[in-house]
């Protein structure tokens, strides 16, 4: 007797592990070529690819949605969501986001600005002041410009590509972006015109490492390391080498510091 009733105690406190395993939602913003929708609306990326590649390794899958990005932080804020990625750690989303230990891509971010406007940026913000400076709502864009960033004169929009049709009318003096982002959208043939007419300034603004984060209220902490030890393991079976082969990014040189760092 004292030993069944051991055994349904011990399945009652496993019930609220198991009712979690299986499937989990997670929310993005557009940001291709790391998430974005195929033809068939179908949510791919790199990200995306590593996210799910760890998961099924894991023995669970991921549904993933694309929303603007403020509504997906908010969605993990109220817990209608378990993860969201990619995503910046900071102390503000600290509160309500428990992050994953590993970064999944580093992302550097630079300056984009016209190559007839004459601007030129060698880390120093106060060389843009008065400089209109077109961002996405709700996008983290590194500590040193989050610093900063109450200095500066902002012209907000909800995509990067807004940014640049800004940029390209005089709406704007410079945008800041992820390297990925920023060459993905511009080698699209609908941003010819824009492309021929935008510079990335090579000094970048800053090289912040990105992550995978659970919703607090939801405690997955114990997934979250799961997530992390199985990470590293499709690191280093080479999987994360192939997916940089197979969206071209192998010659990104902030992803392969990464490799060479860290494995």
């Amino acid at each position: 007797m004292k030993q069944g009733y051991r055994l349904a105690l011990l399945m009652c406190m496993l019930m609220p592990v198991f009712a979690h395993a299986g499937t989990y939602r997670c929310v993005s913003l557009d940001y291709p070529p790391l998430i974005y929708k195929d033809s068939d609306s179908r949510v791919k990326g790199f990200a995306v690819d590593i996210v799910s590649g760890v998961f099924k390794n894991m023995g669970h899958t991921i549904e993933v949605e694309i929303y603007p990005w403020a509504r997906s932080l908010e969605m993990l804020k109220t817990g209608e969501r378990d993860c969201i990625f990619t995503i910046f750690h900071s102390s503000e989303r600290e509160q309500f986001l428990d992050f994953s230990v590993e970064a999944i891509v580093p992302q550097a971010v630079y300056f984009y600005t016209r190559k007839d406007a004459g601007v030129v940026f060698n880390g120093d913000f106060s060389s843009l002041e008065g400089m209109r400076i077109g961002t996405v709502r709700k996008i983290n864009y590194g500590p040193r410009f989050e610093e900063v960033r109450h200095k500066l004169r902002l012209d907000e929009a909800y995509e990067l590509e807004q940014s640049m049709k800004k940029l390209l009318i005089g709406r704007i003096d410079l945008f800041p972006s992820n390297y990925y982002s920023a060459s993905y959208l511009l080698k699209l043939p609908r941003n010819k015109e824009i492309a021929e007419k935008i510079l990335q300034l090579p000094f970048a603004i800053d090289v912040v490492p990105s992550h995978l984060a659970f919703a607090k209220s939801k405690k997955l902490g114990l997934l979250r390391d799961r997530f992390d030890q199985e990470f590293r393991h499709f690191v280093s079976s080479g999987r994360y080498r192939d997916l940089l082969i197979k969206y071209e990014l192998e010659n990104a040189p902030e992803l392969l510091r990464f490799l060479q760092q860290k494995y």
